[in-house]
């Protein structure tokens, strides 16, 4: 039984981890889109969603740290009390997803 919450507590804890790392590598690479994007002509400016999607495809792999992060915080979330931080968990979970998917760089110029 203590090992169960133990258990249930480490999912919980790698989750907010995996959420909060997911967000900063996300912040970190739409600062250097919108650096990349101030920097190009108006030519390139107009096509800009290819050279985001060329140069920065990569930023999608990070979304798979929010779906594990989201996993271990439906598994941690299973049985016992304290609803309201595995609820915020949750949330910080599809956040990260979201913030992954969401041109988040446009704010940055």
């Amino acid at each position: 039984m203590i090992q169960n919450i133990i258990c249930k507590r480490r999912y919980l804890q790698m989750s907010i981890l995996l959420s909060l790392v997911s967000i900063a590598i996300t912040v970190f690479i739409n600062f250097r889109i919108a650096g990349t994007y101030l920097r190009v002509d108006g030519k390139t400016r107009a096509l800009f969603g290819l050279t985001e999607l060329l140069s920065f495809g990569y930023q999608y792999y990070v979304g798979l740290l929010g779906i594990i992060s989201l996993i271990f915080a439906m598994a941690g979330r299973k049985g016992s009390s304290r609803s309201g931080k595995k609820f915020i968990d949750v949330l910080l979970s599809l956040f990260a997803i979201a913030l992954v998917f969401a041109r988040v760089w446009r704010l940055f110029i």
